[in-house]
C-alpha cells in the first residue's frame, strides 16, 4: 500500500519528517509523499537523509485556497522544491498568515486567553502555524478538552477569535503547482460539505484551471465517497491518488498507511503518477 498525504511538524504534525518516513518503513509501505501545508521545508531533510531505501518517495505539498463557499485544499506532487516562484509566493504567504495568526492572538489575549506565539511553535520556529496550533495550546491551557471543541468555540469559521487567511485563488494554487513541474489534484473532496452537484462543479472549474486528479482515498472517505470519485475521475480523465491525511498526535485516531484502521490505496497509483510526472526517486 502507499500513503500520499502525509504531515510532518514542518507544518501542523507532530512527528520530524525523518521520523515520518521511519514510520512508513517500519509499516512497510510501498511508496509515500510528503505534504505539509504551504510548506516545502521537510521535503529536504527526507531527500538528503540516505534512508530511502526500500520505499519511494515523492516531494508534496498541500495549498490552502479559498472556493466559492469554503476553504478548499490542493495537493501537489512531483513539485521542484526549489522553484522559485513557489518558494517566493509561500513566503508571502507566510508573512500573511503570520500576521493573521499575531491577531488572533491579539483577539484572545483581549479576553485573558494566553496564548502566544512561542506556545503555537511550540520549539520550531519554522512551523507553518494553522488553527490546529490554537486549538492544541487552548487544550494545553484547559480552555477546551478537544480539537472539535476547540474549534466549535474558540477557531472555527465565524466564531469570535476566527480570522480568515489572506485570500489565495484555486487557480492560483493550481497554476502555482503547475509551474513548479508538479500534478495538482483536489485534496479530500467530500470534506468540504458539498453537494454532490456542487462539488462536481467545482472539479470542472479546477479542471479549466489544470487540475490533474482527485483524491480518491481518504481516512475520511466512505464506500459510496470512493465509487463517486472514481466514477468523476473516469469521467474526466482525471488521475487518482490516495493517503491517510496523518498529522501524528494532533489527529491521534489516523495512523499513516492505514488511516482509521481501513484505508488501502493501492500501488499502481503511485505508478501512475510517476508515469505521467517522472517522479524523483
Amino acid at each position: 500500500m502507499i500513503d500520499l498525504h502525509l504531515h510532518s511538524n514542518a507544518s501542523d504534525g507532530t512527528k520530524k519528517p525523518l521520523e515520518v518516513l521511519r514510520e512508513a518503513k517500519e509499516k512497510g509501505l510501498y511508496a509515500i509523499a510528503l505534504t505539509d501545508h504551504d510548506t516545502v521545508r521537510g521535503i529536504s531533510p527526507i531527500l538528503d537523509s540516505g534512508e530511502l531505501s526500500g520505499i519511494r518517495f515523492m516531494p508534496g505539498i498541500e495549498l490552502s485556497c479559498e472556493a466559492e463557499k469554503h476553504e478548499i485544499h490542493i495537493l501537489g506532487y512531483n513539485i521542484d522544491i526549489h522553484d522559485q516562484k513557489m518558494l517566493t509566493t509561500l513566503e508571502n504567504l507566510r508573512k500573511g498568515r503570520r500576521q493573521r495568526n499575531l491577531s488572533m492572538i491579539r483577539k484572545f489575549r483581549e479576553d485573558g486567553i494566553p496564548i502566544t506565539l512561542e506556545k503555537l511553535l511550540h520549539g520550531n520556529e519554522h512551523t507553518v502555524i494553522t488553527r490546529a496550533h490554537f486549538a492544541r495550546v487552548l487544550i494545553e491551557e484547559g480552555y477546551c478538552s478537544n480539537k472539535d471543541q476547540a474549534f466549535k468555540k474558540y477557531v472555527g469559521d465565524g466564531c469570535k477569535y476566527y480570522i480568515p487567511k489572506p485570500y489565495f485563488a484555486p487557480e492560483d494554487a493550481v497554476r502555482l503547482i503547475k509551474d513548479a513541474g508538479g500534478a495538482a489534484v483536489l485534496a479530500h473532496p467530500f470534506q468540504y460539505h458539498f453537494s454532490n452537484q456542487e462539488l462536481e462543479k467545482l472539479i470542472k472549474e479546477l479542471i479549466s484551471y489544470g487540475l490533474d486528479g482527485l483524491e480518491v482515498y481518504h481516512s475520511s472517505h466512505h464506500y459510496g465517497q470512493i465509487v463517486k470519485l472514481t466514477e468523476w475521475c473516469r469521467k474526466y480523465g482525471l488521475l487518482a491518488t490516495g493517503g491517510s491525511d496523518f498529522h501524528g498526535s494532533n489527529k491521534p485516531d489516523i495512523e499513516i498507511g492505514t488511516g482509521r484502521g481501513n484505508l488501502k490505496v493501492p500501488d499502481h497509483l503511485y505508478e501512475e503518477l510517476k508515469l505521467q510526472y517522472k517522479i524523483r526517486k
